[in-house]
């Protein structure tokens, strides 16, 4: 299943690489676009979204300051 992010606080399109390069190896699939602020994750059918968000996260805490990710409407 793709859960849709809204992902703030990157500052160039360079961290925002980097970062997406993370998260594909941690849910095995995802694609961040800089300039849309849009975060797509790969996650199981049967996983919790909230759960899936709260790792990502994680992962955006220890990776810089000053990054949220939230669920997208």
């Amino acid at each position: 299943m793709k859960i849709r992010c809204e992902i703030k606080g990157l500052d160039c399109p360079h961290c925002a690489a980097k970062l997406e390069q993370i998260y594909q190896q941690e849910f095995g699939g995802a694609s961040l676009n800089f300039s849309l602020s849009s975060l797509v994750l790969d996650a199981s059918e049967d996983a919790d979204e909230d759960e899936v968000v709260e790792r990502a996260q994680r992962l955006a805490d220890s990776f810089e300051e000053g990054i949220t990710v939230e669920l997208r409407d």
